[in-house]
């Protein structure tokens, strides 16, 4: 009974009373507005010699990565704010809370331990080593999580996740919607890098798709423990990292 009680989703009981239909709207159109910016940024970064061009201009292709991004995450969470405001709602709401901070950095670190040993095992049966430049991998960590973790746990696990239960009454219903938007959310900008038209890249990568959204079941699972964003965002950021620690 105990293991139970301890799976268990559940939301926090003060934003689900705030949230209502016109709410689970407001979400629906963020997503779109985050859906046509991931494309406009993925046109930007591998259609054009922007990214390139202004790369040059940095000794570590890393720090220029987290410096390049910033702009962007600034201006995906900017609308996320503007609706907060508009609905009178607040921060707490999407999982910003001081309290239970450390409790819920614990948890994120345990929580990214099963898909980050997944991520290191290839590369460490391969022979590959770590990167001994520890600059570059604080770059790279801070890049997955300021400019992929925070901003992907604030829309899609304190925000859309939250809002959603507007449009959809459902509890679980509701999770495999936003994990199929989460899933999906990945298309524009990864079509773009693999240069495949967009029904084509979806069966390609459509393992991978499959996997985003059962992850997304587990990081909403990871944000429940105590509704902090802390916890999903630091086992996002690690476990996106763990990729990039090798040569």
């Amino acid at each position: 009974m105990r293991l139970i009680q301890l799976l268990r989703i559940n939301f926090d009981e003060e934003t689900k009373k705030s949230v209502d239909r016109q709410d689970g709207v407001y979400s629906i159109i963020y997503y779109a507005f985050y859906i046509v910016l991931m494309l406009l940024f993925g046109l930007l970064v591998f259609k054009t010699q922007i990214y390139q061009s202004l790369g040059s201009y940095f000794s570590s292709k890393t720090l220029f990565r987290l410096v390049f991004y910033f702009p962007y995450v600034l201006i995906n969470l900017i609308p996320l704010f503007i609706i907060l405001k508009l609905r009178k709602q607040s921060i707490r709401s999407i999982g910003i809370k001081i309290e239970k901070a450390g409790r819920s950095v614990v948890i994120g670190i345990i929580g990214s331990i099963p898909f980050t040993l997944l991520n290191i095992s290839g590369p460490i049966s391969s022979g590959k080593t770590v990167n001994p430049d520890l600059f570059d991998l604080l770059w790279s960590f801070l890049y997955y999580l300021i400019c992929i973790a925070l901003v992907e746990e604030l829309v899609f696990r304190g925000f859309l996740q939250t809002r959603i239960q507007g449009l959809i009454g459902n509890k679980w219903l509701g999770i495999i919607v936003v994990g199929i938007l989460f899933g999906l959310m990945h298309v524009p900008f990864q079509m773009m890098r693999a240069n495949m038209p967009i029904f084509e890249f979806i069966m390609y990568d459509m393992p991978h798709l499959i996997t985003t959204c059962i992850i997304h079941v587990y990081l909403v699972f990871l944000y429940t423990r105590d509704n902090n964003i802390l916890a999903p965002t630091i086992a996002h950021a690690i476990i996106n990292f763990s990729y990039d620690i090798f040569v």
